[in-house]
């Protein structure tokens, strides 16, 4: 039986490092030989770390290599083998583009990358002429967590890619809101939101600069609110909302357990590992309609969606839901129960299963 040798840019920060540490856990549950190897360790138990132009070096012909993320692309493609069995799992648009991890607002990304680069990206239309001819050599077989990313890998590189949402261990029953909320502290009667992203207020993707602005027009009409803003490297305070750094998966997921609504107001997105974790928690999404999320969130079913940078409407729709406790409960209810069906991690792990043979 072939070698799973999965590989990942970070050990362990960020969806793509989640992800594929997430198929090495499943995969190993099924007596599968599974190798985890990263570029940047960040644990004292990390695998030992390899430069992205080594990681072809460590094959054995019969091994499958499922690459998740890099730091170079084209270093990582240049240094495999021929004849190699190679899947790639497309977390995020690099591969595709001279540069953008997603190409926002940008005609050029349809055309084949322009020199100069509206984002300033130097090179980048060799660039990604570069990694186009690099993919066409080995080969790869592709998968996308969204149909909306596939859709993008199919017209850049001519080749098929197979649509595998993500997953994640999903619990039997919905934790209890009171008991989470006791734990932390934070009032019954309170209205929670909740604003989540790797790099919190800093995450130009993910809005966090208009988090404040968007929570102080929020709780201007909901009394009795509180908004906690999770992600980034400081702890303050400011009014009601509540700035807190970084914080374990398991302190995050009891917050999320005692909040009302996630406030996710994303400018672009493949299929969102933050969406998923609420969903486990029964805690209903408000986000813009953008990528994949759509394909996630199901609008007035498991949460609500608005139009892409539409401020106002996402302002609304907040202040319904959080003015609505009977609403808010009914949504998260369904989004456990269709994200309990749809993204588990066991599902995940058997579409990749099929992929490898």
């Amino acid at each position: 039986m072939s070698v799973i040798r999965i590989h990942s840019g970070l050990e362990r920060r960020g969806g793509a490092s989640r992800v594929a540490r997430l198929l090495c856990r499943a995969l190993k549950a099924l007596d599968r030989d599974v190798h985890y190897s990263c570029e940047f360790a960040e644990s004292p138990d990390a695998p030992p770390a390899m430069l992205a132009k080594d990681v072809g070096a460590s094959l054995s012909p019969d091994d499958i290599l499922h690459l998740h993320a890099t730091s170079d692309w084209s270093a990582l493609l240049a240094g495999l083998p021929e004849k190699r069995k190679v899947v790639i799992t497309l977390h995020d648009a690099s591969l595709l583009s001279g540069g953008c991890v997603v190409p926002l607002n940008c005609d050029a990304f349809a055309h084949g990358c322009v020199d100069p680069c509206p984002h300033g990206f130097p090179e980048a239309r060799a660039l990604r002429a570069e990694r186009l001819a690099l993919l066409r050599r080995v080969r790869p077989v592709l998968a996308a967590p969204s149909r909306w990313m596939a859709d993008m890998a199919e017209s850049a590189t001519g080749l098929p890619v197979t649509v595998i949402p993500n997953g994640i261990p999903w619990p039997e029953d919905i934790p209890r809101k009171s008991a989470a909320r006791r734990e932390l502290g934070i009032h019954p009667a309170a209205r929670i939101g909740l604003f989540v992203a790797h790099g919190g207020q800093k995450a130009a993707y993910k809005s966090g600069p208009q988090w404040q602005e968007l929570w102080q027009r929020i709780s201007k009409q909901v009394p009795g609110s509180l908004a906690f803003a999770v992600g980034g490297d400081t702890e303050e305070r400011q009014g009601n909302l509540l700035i807190w750094p970084y914080v374990e998966r398991g302190v995050l997921s009891r917050l999320m357990a005692a909040a009302d609504v996630l406030l996710y107001p994303t400018r672009a997105d493949n299929h969102s590992m933050i969406i998923l974790e609420a969903m486990s928690c029964a805690l209903p999404v408000l986000s813009y309609a953008v990528g994949g999320v759509p394909e996630q969130i199901g609008n007035r079913e498991t949460g609500l969606l608005v139009p892409p940078g539409n401020a106002d409407a996402f302002v609304n729709a907040a202040v319904s839901l959080l003015a609505d406790p009977v609403r808010t409960r009914q949504l998260g209810s369904n989004a456990f129960d269709q994200g309990k069906a749809k993204f588990r991690l066991e599902r995940m792990a058997a579409g990749y299963r099929k992929l490898y043979r």
